[in-house]
């Protein structure tokens, strides 16, 4: 009766080896797993441009391609305003357009998305007028808006320090971004250096800048009226890019463009929206939209198209805008950018009786009691000049010397024509709320121009 206890003995110790193999393979297969990941999200170490996220958002270590001084430029033309690839990188790198840049730095900034932390190093290759490659150390910054997604709107700036190259003189030009790693690649992208420089008689100018289109975008009666309000108060031009339009939506910005009033830019960034970058690239288009319209406009209004500013005493904006920075003696301490309070009117909220003109702005009269504090959900206006980096709220960053400032909700008001409650169901209809009818003021003349375009795009749109 001895052996049982032996025999017991042996399969406990049978046992507590088998579960000492299944520990160890699975601790070892943890080990596998977890520096496959490292290996892939840490930067190659033969390069020595490094992402660094410091006070200023990037540090400068860089290293210049000399192997390709003197390559002949790609057989095709440099385009603008079209996402083309970075060849060459571990992560997918895009870029847009490229812009002249004196003021913080001499440089050609490139508009470009790709990885938020650890982005590749990249290196640009500058092909002169005169026939002349330039290879440029390269830094890439992110812009600071990004939800923290794996993906960013990013700044590539061509740094022309020691290039002999003045950054007026590469207007005109063309420049590709490459891949460090691999600069002797042929470049997959081409891009127009554009002028920034403000041109003279721009000062009391009004241009518009709002996100991508997306999601076949469909409101076109709405966009009629938004229109045609934003041109009462003043303003002359609009900047738009296209992901995604609905047949009628198309139409009418046709008729808009046709009259000169509307740049629309193609928007088909590779990157998932909403789960690897912020919606469409937006903070990309808020910053080509900067660039794109510095030497032309005296002022840039960033809003979304269900939003407007309409300002208490003035009829125009741009009569507002002049008003506030005239209150600032000297003239040289007044802001470069003003923002403006955000108050929603939902649309779910009953119809204002006594609304002069069947128009949203007209009827939808009720809002917030309290609007939002300054930079949650405002809007703003500001000096394209003096401007380096947007955001969808505020200005993330201004050129040295200049400010920006909140504006009194007695001068002016940014009112939010929102279909939905914020975080779905019906709550937000109980919160205070005060009858506002500003609107007003503009629904006699908006109406007739409201009506005459309508009669114009309509004879347009249902031809086609």
């Amino acid at each position: 009766m001895r052996w049982k206890p032996r025999v017991a003995s042996r399969a406990k110790e049978r046992a507590n080896i088998s579960f000492f193999i299944f520990i160890m393979f699975f601790a070892v297969f943890g080990v596998i797993v977890l520096t496959e990941l490292l290996l892939l999200e840490r930067p190659s170490p033969s390069s020595r441009l490094r992402f660094n996220e410091d006070a200023q958002g990037w540090e400068g270590r860089t290293e210049t391609a000399g192997e390709g001084e003197g390559a002949p430029p790609p057989a095709r033309a440099p385009l603008d305003a079209v996402w083309q690839p970075v060849a060459g990188t571990r992560f997918r790198f895009y870029v847009y357009s490229a812009y002249m840049e004196r003021r913080t730095v001499a440089a050609v900034r490139v508009v470009a998305a790709t990885k938020t932390r650890g982005a590749d190093p990249v290196v640009c290759r500058l092909f002169m007028p005169d026939n002349r490659t330039i290879t440029l150390k390269a830094r890439v910054k992110p812009i600071r808006e990004n939800w923290n997604l794996k993906y960013s709107a990013t700044y590539v700036l061509c740094l022309l320090r020691d290039s002999g190259v003045k950054a007026r003189d590469t207007v005109g030009a063309a420049i590709s971004v490459v891949a460090a790693a691999a600069p002797n690649r042929p470049p997959t992208n081409l891009l127009t250096v554009l002028d920034t420089d403000p041109k003279s008689g721009i000062e009391e100018t009004l241009h518009v800048c709002v996100k991508p289109f997306h999601y076949s975008y469909s409101r076109d009666e709405w966009l009629i009226e938004w229109f045609e309000l934003n041109r009462l108060l003043g303003a002359n031009h609009f900047y738009m890019y296209n992901e995604s339009l609905s047949a009628p939506v198309s139409c009418l910005l046709e008729h808009y463009q046709k009259q000169g009033l509307v740049t629309l830019l193609p928007w088909k960034l590779p990157i998932v929206s909403k789960i690897e970058i912020r919606t469409e690239g937006q903070f990309a288009a808020f910053n080509d939209c900067l660039y794109r319209s510095m030497s032309s406009a005296g002022w840039l209004l960033v809003i979304d198209v269900d939003e407007v500013i309409l300002p208490r005493r003035e009829r125009t904006l741009t009569a507002l805008l002049t008003a506030l920075r005239a209150a600032y003696n000297p003239p040289s301490k007044a802001p470069s950018a003003f923002l403006f309070r955000n108050a929603f009117f939902y649309l779910r909220w009953e119809d204002d009786a006594e609304a002069p003109a069947p128009l949203v702005t007209a009827r939808k009269t009720r809002r917030w009691a309290a609007p939002h504090a300054i930079k949650n959900r405002s809007k703003y206006a500001l000096r394209p000049r003096d401007a380096v980096e947007l955001g969808n709220h505020f200005v993330w960053e201004l050129a040295p010397g200049a400010s920006a400032v909140g504006v009194p909700t007695d001068r002016a008001l940014l009112h939010h024509y929102r279909i939905a409650c914020e975080y779905g169901g019906m709550q937000c209809l109980t919160v205070p709320s005060t009858v506002d009818r500003t609107a007003h003021r503009w629904a006699e003349e908006l109406m007739q121009r409201v009506s005459a375009e309508k009669k114009q795009i309509s004879k347009v749109c249902l031809a086609n």
